[in-house]
């Protein structure tokens, strides 16, 4: 059951890429307002301790803290839930 939900998830992160490059890159590509680098370890490897659950209701509420500032669906209110979510998979795959 575990590497059948690891493959949900693969499947998933490869859908959330076009949400990425389309949304999410804005931020993380280049670290505005302390959003983690996509490919800086360091950087997510804190936030990937918190777990999947944690980061994706970050990235669909918003979060402030010490580290940066996340707006509510990275600002874009046009994105389903499901796009933010896939999105947040795909970052947190990069990183492993």
């Amino acid at each position: 059951i575990r590497r059948q939900r690891q493959m949900c998830i693969r499947d998933r992160a490869l859908v959330g890429e076009a949400t990425y490059k389309a949304a999410c890159g804005t931020c993380h590509a280049s670290g505005l307002a302390g959003a983690p680098k996509l490919g800086d370890a360091e950087a997510w490897s804190k936030r990937i301790q918190k777990g999947n659950d944690v980061l994706i209701i970050h990235a669909l509420e918003g979060f402030a803290g010490s580290e940066g500032y996340m707006p509510a669906k990275g600002g874009r209110a046009d994105l389903s839930d499901e796009a933010v979510t896939n999105a947040v998979l795909f970052m947190v795959e990069s990183q492993q």
